[in-house]
């Protein structure tokens, strides 16, 4: 198994691996790393960390050829979209000069800022909640949305929810899962293969869009549950609803501070309108970087106040 430096080092071509290599980081706690040329690397973990890297024009290039496999082109449709997925489920974000591609779409020529963020697998975080998220007596699964700010970890919580959805738990029996990821965050696909848990009955489709990749799901693959990532569009809406009226629950993410901030939105309110959602998930952060959750039922009633989402050893 790869070590957490080792995580971070595969980013880099060999050359810049020596300066990673003294770094005295809590490896296993960075969530993005940031490079903007001719400036100093900045780390974001239990706080930022400054470190003495500077990278010139050269560097970023080479970084970002490592990152593609020296295959660049191969790369062209993610660059179109602002990132490249890494194996792993990593995901850089890519910036700098642009230049006027097909359909009205920008692609980046000259790559000069990077943010590299660093996806983590924490089985078993979610197990702790899910018993709010099954109807009592018939053990099935209700419809969830989970709530939360950027970088809180709800994309690590909704793939653990996947997963004991689909391979089940003491008392719940496992279920078929669809799982539409767009940008390959959930399941960290890489060339179409899961390479993070998310359960042994779950399909999934990558590089589509939600409403495409649930209707494919609905007529092929007959999935109980239906779970997709940032939810928010106007189309999201209809992409919900179709899951619904063919009998699936929802599982889905949004940003957002609080079920109040969700309501508040414009794009989300028709999504909620639709009344398919029956629990809601509110993730929050403390300055020592503990996660919390309250679960909310549809009509607004809190059912668990804030409790201390564990992240098992």
């Amino acid at each position: 198994m790869m070590s957490e430096c080792g995580r971070i080092l595969q980013f880099f071509p060999q050359q810049l691996r020596e300066s990673w290599e003294k770094c005295r980081l809590d490896f296993e706690r960075i969530q993005e790393i940031r490079l903007r040329v001719n400036q100093p690397v900045r780390v974001l973990s239990a706080k930022e960390h400054i470190l003495p890297m500077i990278y010139d024009e050269r560097d970023m290039e080479e970084i970002f050829r490592y990152l593609c496999h020296d295959s660049v082109y191969a790369y062209e449709e993610e660059r179109k979209q602002g990132y490249i997925m890494m194996d792993g489920g990593h995901r850089i974000g890519i910036t700098g000069e642009l230049t006027a591609a097909e359909n009205g779409r920008f692609i980046a020529k000259y790559i000069r800022y990077m943010n590299i963020r660093i996806a983590h697998e924490h089985k078993n975080i979610a197990k702790g909640l899910m018993r709010y998220l099954y109807r009592a007596e018939e053990k099935t699964p209700l419809s969830v949305l989970i709530i939360s700010p950027p970088g809180i970890g709800k994309t690590t919580l909704l793939r653990d929810m996947i997963r004991l959805l689909s391979d089940g738990m003491e008392g719940y029996e496992g279920c078929n899962v669809g799982v539409v990821d767009e940008r390959g965050e959930i399941a960290g696909a890489y060339r179409g293969s899961a390479t993070l848990d998310c359960g042994e009955r779950t399909d999934i489709i990558t590089g589509g869009d939600k409403r495409q990749g649930i209707s494919i799901l609905v007529r092929t693959f007959s999935p109980r549950v239906v779970a997709i990532d940032e939810i928010g569009r106007q189309e999201d809406a209809e992409a919900i609803f179709h899951a619904g009226v063919s009998g699936c629950s929802i599982l889905a993410t949004a940003h957002g501070n609080s079920l109040e901030d969700i309501r508040s939105k414009g794009e989300m309110e028709r999504i909620l309108r639709l009344k398919l959602i029956e629990r809601f998930i509110v993730l929050s952060m403390d300055e020592k970087m503990d996660r919390y959750f309250e679960i909310y039922d549809r009509e607004g009633n809190k059912l668990c106040g804030r409790s201390l989402l564990q992240v098992p050893a």
